[in-house]
């Protein structure tokens, strides 16, 4: 398919979406108005007024459904039209599993050393949405959208894009490079976390980035003045909501939070033709640049010395693709949930010790003999144990949770700062 009849079915497919779209948003706007009128004009037309009122609920529901799935195929569309004629270069829809690990497999890429990365929180499975694999000059690649998600319960730990280049040799320790969040910002992201802060040489992009590593000298020798404006050349393409990048191993690993491959909803009013082109330009940006990074880095490689070259690679462990995840895995959902159940601890060692603790004071007070009812000391002993236990736990498991949630510094394995996930295992 040539460039114009992709452009021709994609606007025609635009056209169709937005007229049923408008025409579900109108008949949701206007059958409760009718409706309503219709149900005034008497008990016989009672049943055809809630009949719109039926129909306008319908409209609503569908409206957004409709430009969603618009915005899922034109995703889909664009990326298997952006590979066509790009040798070494393989899109495969997320949903058909099988491929997406062979697609994997043979750019030499997986999510594994993303678990160790200081990237993402801690994650068992993942569902991919698009991938993008095969190699970008001479640079394996696999370039993803996807959701993390935790393996106990499903919860979603990250959901954006997710990148893997091969590096031709491999580098000890991990180093680390994510946006500056302020002083306040980078205090609380690195507290408790075993890898340390790295002074950049440059100062022009002390404001910009935030850089981490086991290896203070190595880290410096990778962070050059060169690889950092690299990396702010693609911190701005990205425009993601955050930008987290890592050189362990054989890896450079990307971790853009927030992005999605789809474009946004409001370019379903404009003609197909006024911006095709600078997104599938944006899209192929998105694997040039970390390509042209890797290179660079080989480039520099001289500089590390033998031991270097010569570091084993990144410990790959494999992570289960496919994953089921529903609504409830969002993060609002997975705050209610862990946070949800540490409370009803807590509330329920309020309310068991408290009577407890009352029935105690009361009888203390009062003169109570309870030597000779001694089964009821026990049951305010025990409400009183228990109350005890259950609010620790509960205040306990809260600490835990808010000092794990959103901070992947701290879910660095402990050792991290001997010598990082480079080593290996």
């Amino acid at each position: 398919m040539t460039g114009q009849e992709l452009e021709a079915r994609l606007e025609r497919r635009r056209r169709i979406t937005l007229g049923w779209a408008l025409a579900a948003l109108a008949a949701g706007t206007l059958s409760w108005p009718v409706g309503a009128a219709i149900g005034s004009m008497g008990p016989d037309w009672e049943a055809v007024g809630g009949a719109c009122f039926w129909l306008g609920i319908i409209g609503l529901v569908a409206a957004p459904w409709i430009v969603l799935a618009w915005q899922s195929a034109m995703a889909r569309l664009v990326l298997e039209a952006l590979v066509a004629d790009r040798a070494g270069i393989r899109y495969v829809w997320g949903e058909d599993g099988a491929h997406v690990r062979g697609a994997l497999a043979e750019s030499g890429c997986s999510l594994g050393p993303f678990r160790t990365s200081g990237l993402v929180e801690p994650f068992e499975g993942a569902r991919v949405i698009h991938l993008l694999a095969g190699r970008s000059g001479t640079v394996p690649f696999a370039l993803l959208e996807a959701n993390l998600l935790q393996d106990e319960n499903g919860y979603r730990v990250f959901g954006g894009v997710l990148g893997s280049f091969r590096l031709a040799r491999s580098r000890p320790g991990l180093t680390l490079v994510r946006r500056d969040r302020g002083l306040l910002g980078n205090l609380i992201a690195r507290t408790g976390s075993p890898i340390e802060p790295v002074t950049l040489e440059d100062p022009t992009f002390e404001g910009v980035f935030e850089a981490y590593g086991t290896d203070q000298v190595l880290a410096r020798t990778i962070l050059t003045t060169t690889m950092l404006e690299r990396l702010k050349a693609l911190d701005e393409h990205a425009h993601a909501r955050g930008f987290m990048c890592a050189f362990t191993g054989d890896r450079l690993l990307l971790a853009l939070p927030g992005m999605r491959w789809r474009c946004p909803a409001w370019r379903l009013l404009l003609p197909i033709g006024s911006w095709l082109d600078g997104y599938r330009q944006w899209l192929m940006g998105l694997i040039e640049l970390p390509a042209t990074i890797a290179a660079t880095l080989e480039l520099e490689s001289m500089q590390l010395g033998p031991a270097a070259a010569s570091a084993p690679a990144v410990a790959d462990a494999p992570v289960s693709l496919g994953a089921t995840e529903t609504i409830f895995s969002l993060a609002p959902f997975r705050l209610i949930g862990e946070v949800g159940l540490r409370l009803i601890y807590v509330a329920s060692g309020l309310l068991f010790g408290g009577l407890a603790a009352f029935f105690g004071y009361w009888g203390l007070a009062s003169g109570f003999d309870f030597a000779r009812y001694w089964q009821l000391a026990f049951m305010i002993l025990l409400g009183l144990a228990y109350g005890v236990f259950a609010i620790s736990r509960g205040v306990v498991e809260l600490l835990q949770f808010f000092w794990r949630w959103n901070a992947p510094l701290r879910g660095l394995p402990r050792g991290t700062e001997a010598g990082g996930p480079g080593r290996g295992r």
